[in-house]
């Protein structure tokens, strides 16, 4: 699936979307085609968490486990697949004038020799992009639908 990174701008605090998108229990709610997620360590969030999940592409249902790695609060994190499909995620956040700027970065192959590059390059990377592009908009419309529809404090 060679490389693909999308940003959005959220009208949103940073702490908020990256509380939100760090619960792996939302990740159904806003990642177009994933589902039936499971932890697979006594870790669910941070540093050495892993899900069992899959992923449906192109009518395919996929399995893939992840790792979460290099985890910084507020910041961001790596997602590597130790089984399935191997593929690397970058989720980065940064606070801009009280919005948040959220980029999802994802990088693999596909393990076939030869017709790998070819499927890749005309079917899953443009299958892919879409999928990226929508989840971003998934996640961009829950969290300023949250931020309109809380209570505000005096």
């Amino acid at each position: 699936m060679s490389d693909i990174e999308r940003s959005i701008e959220i009208n949103a605090p940073v702490e908020k979307v990256f509380q939100y998108a760090a619960d792996w229990k939302n990740w159904p709610e806003f990642f177009e085609g994933v589902f039936d997620f499971k932890p697979t360590t006594e870790i669910e969030r941070g540093n050495g968490s892993r899900f069992a999940y899959k992923a449906r592409v192109l009518g395919m249902k996929v399995p893939v486990e992840t790792e979460i790695q290099e985890f910084v609060e507020n910041e961001g994190w790596t997602g590597v697949s130790v089984s399935g499909v191997k593929v690397k995620t970058r989720w980065i956040f940064v606070k801009v004038n009280g919005k948040t700027k959220f980029t999802y970065g994802q990088s693999g192959s596909l393990a076939i020799p030869i017709l790998g590059n070819i499927l890749d390059r005309l079917f899953v990377k443009p299958a892919w992009e879409r999928i990226i592009e929508n989840s971003l908009q998934y996640l961009k419309e829950r969290m300023e639908l949250k931020t309109i529809e809380e209570p505000i404090s005096t």
